[in-house]
């Protein structure tokens, strides 16, 4: 696989240090898990097959198994270390299977879930409308997406090192974009689904004891009720869409 620029994660596996470590339980779930397991379980019913996309080490799976031990999942993430963990960690989970996927690829039209989710990825891309695309094409009832949304679009490269073109773009960074949310609405009713908006709910307690313990003062925070990453405000949206 030819990495571009900004798909850090790919080149950098220990961008997401924590992850693996939430997986296997020796750190508490995200935040981000707590609101996702309530949303999913507002529509889940036994039976139904769920799919996560870019599910890294497959952190989000160990509070799923709260609303069913045999719950139906697949895994899917564009890069192979990522898989190959989960794959370690669950490797005694049945039901629970992982593969190598990316979402800018079509990832399962022909046989689509019933409820797709995508938590924290949508912000690393260049652009979010063909991986949105994917995700619903594979989606038979609901899909959930959280990312960055707000009243403006605003496209932020992170500079990874100091090192940029004679035109001032870096040679290597991550993407940490927000998107215009009327924007991001109008093309989902475009392709024919429904869309709610959700607030973000978080514990901004737990958040800012990780950001001191567990992060040693790197990655989010919380500033006046809003979660930071450096410099950067973080305009958390879950976005539950639905056929019309």
């Amino acid at each position: 696989m030819s990495l571009k620029s900004w798909q850090q994660w790919g080149k950098r596996p220990e961008v997401e240090l924590t992850l693996a470590d939430r997986a296997n339980e020796s750190l508490p779930e995200m935040e981000s898990t707590k609101q996702l397991v309530n949303l999913v379980s507002e529509v889940y019913k036994p039976g139904m097959r769920i799919l996560d996309v870019g599910c890294n080490a497959g952190h989000y799976l160990r509070g799923l198994r709260r609303l069913d031990l045999s719950l139906d999942y697949t895994g899917v993430d564009a890069y192979e270390h990522y898989i190959k963990q989960a794959r370690d960690i669950f490797s005694d989970d049945p039901h629970a299977e992982f593969q190598i996927r990316d979402i800018l690829e079509p990832l399962s039209p022909d046989d689509p879930f019933d409820i797709v989710f995508c938590c924290n990825v949508i912000q690393h891309l260049p652009d979010f409308r063909v991986a949105v695309r994917n995700l619903l094409e594979t989606t038979k009832r609901v899909c959930f997406v959280r990312t960055l949304l707000a009243e403006n679009t605003t496209v932020v490269k992170v500079a990874i090192t100091q090192e940029f073109t004679s035109d001032g773009e870096p040679l290597d960074f991550a993407y940490q974009n927000t998107w215009q949310s009327s924007y991001f609405v109008e093309f989902v009713r475009g392709l024919g689904w429904d869309v709610e908006l959700i607030v973000d709910e978080f514990d901004a307690t737990a958040l800012e004891t990780e950001y001191d313990t567990v992060k040693k003062e790197l990655g989010t925070r919380v500033i006046d009720g809003k979660q930071v990453d450096g410099s950067i405000l973080f305009n958390w949206v879950w976005a539950k869409m639905t056929p019309c």
